[in-house]
């Protein structure tokens, strides 16, 4: 069973230690198992240190039945057993999870006093959240919390830990109770907090640095929060300040200003989306007039039922803006419309609803003949085909399609209302 250094000294940065074990864990990576260890192993929502033994990388520490094992690259070579390494832990890292995870008992029990919200789990990495037995959160209880964290900070209060037994623990009263029998290592913040808890801390509260709160959301019935503490804290303000300073010279407003500046654009940026949208529909329609008109001066009827057919291929158009140029083809007028697009060879095939056709059939037909695929309905289809040679081959291919369930008489399973007899119209809009 190794020694944990890190417990007797957190700040303990390089030593020296006995390799005991060595094993193989996938390629190049070797797990190593020492004396004694200052590499604190993840755990508790702290992160795994990361540092080198000798000139190995260590990228991993994990604990199994009390034995410590360092996953290290390149590979341990050669008989190391007996060996002494030397350690060196990336000192940057270890002391920023230090930072976190006191702040993160130190919120805990804000959280606590504060507002009386239990801690419901933690997580510090990357990114660092506590998940709170909260219903909601407000501005206000923000505040009274950063500010009661922080007073602790201000007071810079010894952090000490050490290892009773389980039952000196629960009469210490613990802010949660503690899952495991036999010792347990508290940790303490000097008239304030008291934990069970096995990770590495600051020795006074004032190196935790400020605390800081940030964004809350709900989560699993209660409310996630994410916090950043000591040099974190301090490079999340100055991202925060050069993108104030940036955002409000930008507006040419002071930032006081800035806030209802924004709330301007905002409004105004909605006023020219819907703008945008009614201009766009008014093309749609002009543009289905379009090709309507083309489809019904070509002639004879290109789905043998005297229902018109309007049909175009382009080069790059959207696919939602074919959607909605379906939608309003079909609106104005009883059709069946076909529409292809590159990229991608994609292509759609809708009708309005007096028109019986099984548009789900012909799109599946159509592109089933280049290897494609797609699906529908019966009303709307759409797929792709990317072997087709062309996006004319597709609405060629479609045509085909809808003349060959006109002749079996499929269509839309007689769901259409009947439609009087009609003047041969062919469809063929290319655009």
């Amino acid at each position: 069973m190794a020694v944990k250094l890190y417990h007797a000294d957190a700040y303990a940065r390089e030593f020296t230690s006995v390799v005991t074990g060595v094993r193989r864990i996938e390629g190049s990576v070797t797990a190593v198992a020492l004396a004694e260890t200052a590499f604190y192993p993840a755990s508790g929502g702290q992160p795994a240190d990361q540092g080198h033994l000798d000139a190995m990388e260590v990228t991993d520490v994990l604990e199994e039945d009390g034995e410590i094992w360092h996953a290290v690259r390149p590979s341990a070579q050669g008989q190391v057993e007996g060996l002494s390494v030397v350690g060196s832990l990336n000192w940057e890292r270890r002391f920023d999870h230090m930072q976190q995870h006191t702040g993160q008992h130190i919120l805990s029990a804000a959280f606590l006093q504060a507002l009386g919200a239990e801690t419901l789990s933690v997580h510090i990495g990357t990114t660092c959240t506590l998940d709170l037995d909260l219903p909601l959160l407000d501005d206000e209880a923000i505040a009274r919390v950063e500010d009661l964290a922080n007073t602790i900070v201000t007071e810079n209060r010894v952090v000490a830990a050490r290892e009773v037994e389980i039952e000196e623990a629960v009469a210490m009263g613990l802010r949660r109770p503690p899952r495991q029998a036999g010792r347990i290592r508290v940790v303490e913040v000097a008239g304030f907090d008291r934990s069970a808890c096995g990770g590495t801390h600051v020795r006074a509260t004032g190196e935790v640095g400020a605390i800081a709160l940030l964004r809350h959301e709900r989560h699993k019935g209660g409310v996630r929060v994410g916090f950043q503490c000591g040099w974190r804290a301090l490079r999340h303000y100055r991202w925060a300040r050069r993108l104030i300073t940036s955002v409000a010279t930008e507006l040419t407003v002071g930032e006081p200003d800035l806030a209802g500046a924004i709330g301007r654009l905002s409004i105004r940026a909605r006023e020219v989306e819907r703008e945008l949208e009614t201009a766009r529909l008014e093309l749609l329609g002009y543009e289905a007039r379009a090709l309507i008109a083309r489809a019904t001066s070509a002639g004879t009827p290109a789905c043998g039922q005297g229902h018109l057919v309007v049909a175009a291929a382009y080069d790059g158009r959207a696919i939602e803006d074919l959607r909605a140029l379906a939608r309003t083809l079909t609106a104005q007028a009883d059709c069946v419309a076909i529409l292809a697009t590159d990229p991608g060879r994609r292509v759609l095939v809708a009708r309005s609803p007096a028109v019986a056709v099984d548009a789900a059939a012909v799109l599946r037909e159509t592109v089933a003949a280049f290897g494609g695929r797609g699906g529908g309905k019966s009303e709307a289809a759409e797929g792709t085909a990317p072997e087709a040679p062309s996006t004319a081959a597709l609405v060629d291919a479609a045509r085909l399609a809808l003349l060959r369930q006109a002749a079996s008489g499929e269509g839309a399973g007689g769901t259409a209302p009947p439609r009087p007899p009609a003047a041969p119209h062919e469809g063929g809009a290319v655009a």
